[in-house]
């Protein structure tokens, strides 16, 4: 039985919560490394640039209400240009969650398990994600909607608790590391929104399809402020001092926090809503991966992608074994994959399939 169609809040939910683990995972911490003291006006930037680039993308969309990416790939150059859109943002996708998952499961082993082998940790992460994913009665989303208000709560919470550690000399220089990386090698920070990569395979699932613009301009700026609070919570904590590899800095600011001797060990708690996160977007992947597999090979159920999927995962993320490999990949090789994919790529597939549109008048 299919997943029925997803509503409004589940695709903000599904969009944010991707977004959100990567700002708690990585891109955060390197926005700050890259712009130092001005990292605030660049993720404002970026927050800005994203939210254009997203409502260019949904205008170009509008001649293909309630079509996914890979619909309008199959309308522009049929079945052929269809797969290998497909193949190419799985293994963006499947690269995307293995880092996370090598990041997320090192974490836990050093904090709480250091006596445990990480292909352990890691299986236990896809195990539950394939059940999730299995179910097929569209939990995913729905616990991303409980999940949701919890995550951008505690990270107001994080940064209320911190303010008393804050050094607030850390945003000058205003312009940090100067005009250039605020505004236009900062502009490549645009890969904190990872989210919006995800967003376009979705209208097909929709409910709703014609509130796409709306459901991803909300998704943006809810994405927006997480980042803006995750970034300012490091930045005046911190500065761009900090380089913890296995740790992620959000979760190091936090154990700075006292409530008094009642709220203790505040850190176990934000790990685990950390932790709830990534397991809602290693079964966003899954699904997502699976239902691509099943759309370009013409097969009537994704159930039996879904092992193979987590296998591939799991594997690639446990054959990355330095850190300091981790963070390139992380940093730099995703960075990239995502400007190709996510703005450059989807661009060009609109732009051109809206001009075939315009010149066969709909026809294909």
């Amino acid at each position: 039985m299919e997943n029925p169609k997803i509503g409004n809040l589940e695709a903000i939910a599904f969009f944010v919560i991707i977004s959100i683990n990567g700002i708690l995972l990585s891109s955060s911490q390197f926005l700050v490394q890259q712009c130092s003291s001005s990292s605030l006006i660049n993720a404002l930037f970026v927050t800005i640039a994203v939210i254009a680039i997203t409502f260019v993308f949904c205008l170009l969309l509008k001649n293909f209400v309630g079509n996914s990416l890979l619909d309008v790939s199959e309308f522009l150059g049929g079945k052929i240009l269809k797969f290998i859109v497909g193949i190419v943002f799985i293994i963006y996708f499947i690269c995307r969650v293995s880092f996370f998952l090598r990041k997320m499961s090192a974490c836990l082993q050093i904090l709480y398990y250091p006596m445990t082998n990480m292909i352990f940790i890691a299986s236990l992460f896809c195990i539950a994600a394939g059940i999730i994913v299995s179910l097929k009665n569209n939990s995913i989303f729905k616990s991303a909607i409980v999940l949701l208000p919890i995550l951008l709560a505690t990270i107001v919470l994080v940064f209320i608790g911190n303010s008393k550690n804050f050094h607030f000399e850390n945003i000058y220089p205003i312009l940090g590391n100067g005009i250039n990386a605020t505004f236009f090698s900062g502009f490549s920070n645009v890969f904190a929104f990872c989210g919006l990569a995800y967003l376009f395979f979705l209208p097909s699932k929709l409910r709703n399809p014609e509130k796409l613009t709306k459901i991803s301009i909300i998704s943006v700026i809810l994405s927006g402020i997480f980042l803006l609070f995750a970034v300012a919570d490091i930045l005046f904590i911190f500065g761009d001092v900090l380089n913890i590899s296995e740790l992620f800095p959000i979760y190091a600011s936090v154990r700075r926090i006292e409530f008094g001797t009642f709220f203790q060990r505040l850190d176990a708690i934000f790990l685990l809503l950390c932790t709830l996160c990534f397991i809602c977007t290693l079964s966003f992947n899954t699904y997502l991966i699976t239902d691509i597999l099943k759309n370009i090979t013409n097969t009537s159920d994704s159930k039996p992608f879904i092992i193979p999927c987590l296998l591939i995962i799991l594997g690639f993320a446990l054959s990355i074994k330095q850190n300091s490999m981790l963070k390139f990949l992380e940093n730099t090789f995703s960075k990239i994959l995502f400007l190709i994919l996510a703005i450059m790529v989807i661009f060009i597939i609109l732009v051109s399939a809206n001009i075939k549109k315009k010149m066969t008048g709909g026809k294909s």
